[in-house]
């Protein structure tokens, strides 16, 4: 070959080469836009087609997006849930639902996958769906319940803890698992009736129960779930208080702060009749939360047993305040009343044929708060019994015109037994 054929071949093969890589990286460039674009674009069509229910076209572009690129968008996964969960709730055939829910369960599995810091959050949605779409799948419903809670009942979510105790509560082998879980739920809210009434149900020898709560807190007696657990036991499923008080008394020592371990302190001590100390447990309940409107009703009864009337009403007007449709509080200014007055014909006067007026005049009083109860349903009956039992104890027309007091203007009780009263009443 001529030499300057082979110095010109040679800077042909440097050129070739040198462009190469260029044309290469500028292709994969091209690719990586395109592979963009498409998401963009079928996103976009993703979300209009959801909004307007148009569920197929929604689904081919999902799946075009889980083709290209899941994990390109946060909410994708869930939309897609929901798109599914929709197709299945509106199938026509029970075969057809089953399909879509199959497919519903690998968009859980993609979604486990592509996402493996939500895992919790996408298990739990799983085990909700395998409840919702199939009814023979109880044990995988379990298993991504359990997956999601990792054991945390502490923390874990209530709706998804309650799910997993009555699924473990359908199944006999079951039973203790369920057990703990409830306690668990009783330990955050006391007062969970679902939780409480599903307890008792799988309790078939409460007093053998607590043998094993009794065991398992002394074998391991740093433990506060355990002694809840002891405690709330003695509590709910066989109603020792006494020694339920003691238990939660301890509670209440080692975690002052703890509302729940207060509240059922009082309660443990108002069964036992131990007024002053369920009085100083409720006060602390109030002092934890003061916007608690039953906080202040277990405060009010709980010094109306110790004759401190004018604390009962006060505590029962600060719960009125937080509710005012509530006629509890109510019922126990007018209980106050009441008692009030039973206490100064029986205890100052000498019995009852020594009643005065101003006593009858205080019936009348707790008449117009039984009335104000009588508003709320949960208390009405009761409220007009007792407003109608008073009806023969409040001043007559002989009564007024003997005691010079006005029919039809309001009269103030502020003296005698009842200077702590200071409220009026119109006869």
């Amino acid at each position: 070959m001529h030499p300057l054929k082979n110095k010109l071949f040679g800077i042909l093969v440097l050129f070739v080469l040198a462009v190469q890589p260029l044309t290469a990286w500028a292709q994969n460039d091209s690719n990586g836009e395109d592979t963009e674009r498409l998401l963009r674009r079928n996103w976009s069509l993703f979300l209009e087609y959801f909004k307007t229910h148009d569920y197929k076209a929604a689904k081919k572009a999902g799946w075009k997006i889980m083709e290209l690129d899941p994990a390109r968008f946060n909410t994708f996964h869930v939309k897609m849930i929901d798109l599914y969960d929709s197709l299945a709730t509106a199938a026509a055939t029970p075969e057809e639902k089953t399909s879509i829910a199959d497919t519903l369960l690998l968009i859980f599995d993609n979604a486990i996958t592509t996402f493996p810091d939500r895992k919790a959050e996408f298990s739990l949605l799983k085990g909700y769906q395998i409840e919702r779409q199939f009814t023979d799948r109880d044990m995988d419903a379990i298993a991504a319940y359990e997956e999601g809670l990792h054991s945390d009942y502490a923390n874990a979510d209530m709706y998804y803890l309650m799910r997993l105790a009555l699924l473990y509560s359908k199944s006999p082998e079951m039973k203790a698992k369920a057990i703990q879980v409830l306690q668990a739920i009783l330990l955050r809210e006391p007062n969970n009736e679902t939780a409480q009434n599903l307890l008792k149900s799988l309790m078939e020898n409460p007093e053998e129960y607590l043998g094993v709560l009794r065991d398992a807190y002394y074998a391991d007696s740093e433990n506060v779930t355990k002694l809840y657990e002891l405690a709330n036991g003695f509590y709910e499923l066989v109603q020792q208080y006494d020694s339920a008080a003691v238990y939660f008394e301890k509670l209440t020592k080692i975690s002052p702060d703890v509302k729940n371990y207060w509240q059922r302190y009082g309660a443990s001590l108002l069964f036992l009749e131990n007024y002053k100390l369920a009085s100083d447990a409720y006060r602390k309940v109030t002092e934890l939360d003061p916007e608690s409107k039953e906080a202040w009703m277990n405060l009010a009864r709980s010094v109306l047993q110790e004759n401190k009337f004018s604390d009962a009403r006060t505590y029962a007007e600060k719960a009125s305040a937080l509710d005012p449709s509530w006629g509890a509080p109510h019922m126990v200014v007018a209980n106050a009343y009441e008692m009030a007055i039973s206490r100064c014909v029986e205890g100052t006067r000498g019995g009852w044929a020594n009643m005065k007026v101003i006593d009858k005049m205080v019936y009348l009083l707790a008449q117009t708060e039984y009335s104000r109860a009588a508003q709320d349903p949960q208390v009405e009956a009761q409220a007009r019994e007792r407003s109608r039992a008073l009806s023969t104890l409040t001043p007559s027309a002989e009564d007024l015109f003997v005691n010079k007091i006005p029919k039809g203007k309001p009269y103030t009780i502020n003296k005698d037994c009842y200077g702590w009263i200071n409220r009026s009443v119109t006869p």
